[in-house]
């Protein structure tokens, strides 16, 4: 049985007897209230909570594993059985195998990623953490930077609360107010320049590069920022979604330097967003066919020092096919339960069966 990645930071350091059990238990809690029908068993595949737990099923399916979902109060979780090698496995939208996970740190600790990284020579933005509730300088925290930087929560993903093209010190404490609403502890960084990359790992080996553009417009020195934005909706790609234009991205271009009525002179390319991807108007690209073969080793590297089985290390790079030593990137975090799906439904690009991996590691 696979268990939840937020058991295993409870029972990291534990004797493997003890991590056994704990597996044993949460085992017996999901059969008790299977018998008990306060859970039940779905196999409709459209049921799928996440696109990653869809592609799990579907290689499944493939393969002739029996997968189910588990549904609960009548409501679909994203928690699934699967019969494997003759053993009834529960698991967390992934099945990794119980005995791979082994974490010797939070490695979704921004901060403690950072560090770890930069002892190793692995490159990462310059960093500063800090804690939110205590009295702090915020003009002494400032002037460790050169604008523009990012204000985010120290454990977080997908962008929530974090705020990009900071400038000026009353910028920075409006990001901190942002960021401290869902974590108490917080990290100041360098804006690198790119698009944000997810280097997906399988048991040690680079199975996926995806690159994701934020929505943009280019100015011609006549229309609007809204006027751009509006004609860029309406020749966007059929998978693409328009770009949601709300207080986030009017306070984003705000710190750039414009307004949404703002005439955007002709050639200048404005990021609409921190958010990346087809699903906030940008495109998306499965490109590790492209990948300059010098990152590799480098993300390799990285990898072996989280040392998990599955993971996803979000990187910041202007451009993925040109030299690693010739530009200024860096690794901005790690996803220990990543979204996998991404390496599948990318607007352009080969799609990577990296569910195909997962399943290896049973010895399927």
């Amino acid at each position: 049985m696979t268990i939840d990645r937020h058991v295993l930071k409870v029972t990291k350091n534990a004797p493997d007897f003890l991590r056994n059990f704990v597996d044993w238990l949460l085992y017996s809690f999901f059969e008790i209230l299977l018998f008990f029908n306060v859970i039940k068993l779905s196999d409709d595949i459209n049921k799928s909570t996440t696109l990653r737990s869809r592609v799990i099923w579907e290689e499944a399916n493939r393969r002739g594993i029996e997968m189910k979902q588990i549904i609960m109060f009548g409501k679909a979780i994203d928690q699934y059985r699967a019969k494997i090698n003759g053993s009834i496995v529960y698991f967390n939208s992934l099945p990794i195998p119980q005995k791979l996970l082994n974490m010797s740190e939070n490695w979704d600790d921004k901060f403690l990623l950072k560090k770890e990284f930069s002892k190793k020579n692995i490159p990462v933005p310059d960093y500063y953490q800090f804690a939110a509730f205590y009295p702090q300088n915020l003009e002494n925290i400032f002037s460790k930077f050169k604008t523009p930087i990012i204000v985010k929560p120290r454990v977080g993903s997908r962008g929530r609360h974090t705020i990009t093209n900071i400038h000026n010190l009353e910028e920075f404490k409006q990001a901190v107010g942002v960021a401290k609403k869902i974590c108490s502890y917080l990290v100041a960084e360098e804006h690198l320049e790119g698009d944000v990359c997810r280097a997906t790992f399988v048991d040690g080996v680079l199975m996926g590069f995806y690159r994701g553009s934020a929505p943009f417009v280019i100015g011609d020195g006549e229309k609007s920022i809204i006027q751009l934005i509006r004609e860029k909706d309406e020749k966007r790609p059929v998978r693409v979604e328009k770009v949601l234009v709300n207080d986030e991205l009017k306070n984003h271009i705000l710190r750039l330097g414009f307004k949404m009525d703002s005439v955007l002179p002709a050639g200048v390319r404005l990021p609409l967003s921190h958010r990346t991807g087809r699903l906030f108007g940008g495109v998306t690209r499965e490109m590790l066919d492209e990948l300059h073969p010098s990152f590799i080793p480098i993300l390799t590297n990285a990898a072996k020092i989280v040392n998990l089985p599955v993971i996803g290390l979000d990187c910041i790079v202007p451009d993925p096919t040109r030299e690693a030593t010739t530009q200024r990137w860096g690794i901005i975090e790690c996803n220990t339960l990543p979204f996998i799906d991404l390496h599948y439904y990318a607007l352009y690009g080969k799609p990577k069966n990296i569910a195909g991996k997962i399943w290896d590691l049973w010895g399927l």
